[in-house]
């Protein structure tokens, strides 16, 4: 339906030491962890990053690259991610997975709009039923 991956892989995976942490220090302000980076970013899928699966985590503009189950490095998004299916928090303008989001935006609480389009698909949530 949507060409990003939506696979949730909640958990941390093992992390490339020391290397990964010392990414996430060097691209972040690093003001929470490494692990609470991953939790909190959501999955995108991104061709050119040679990986099993990536995450980005927004604020810092930050793709978290997993290889063979292993985290192994942390990577700025230079706009190697495809968009599609994802969408703009109009507050904080950080991209989102509607999908996730359940009405408020994951950066910045901001409640989101009920109609959302993104990837030509309208999501409409809320309502009532009739």
């Amino acid at each position: 339906m949507f060409g990003h991956y939506t696979h949730d892989e909640s958990y941390v995976p093992p992390i490339n030491e020391p290397h990964a942490y010392e990414q996430w220090e060097a691209r972040t302000p690093a003001e929470i962890s490494l692990e609470e980076g991953w939790r909190a970013a959501i999955p995108v899928h991104a061709p050119e990053c040679n990986a099993t699966f990536t995450r980005l985590y927004a604020p810092y503009n930050v793709l978290f690259v997993v290889r063979d189950g292993l985290l192994r490095t942390e990577l700025n998004n230079d706009g190697r991610i495809d968009t599609e299916g994802l969408s703009t928090c109009p507050s904080c303008e950080e991209l989102i997975d509607p999908l996730r989001a359940e009405g408020n935006c994951p950066w910045c609480d901001a409640v989101l709009p009920n109609r959302q389009t993104t990837g030509g698909v309208t999501l409409v949530t809320g309502g009532a039923q009739r």
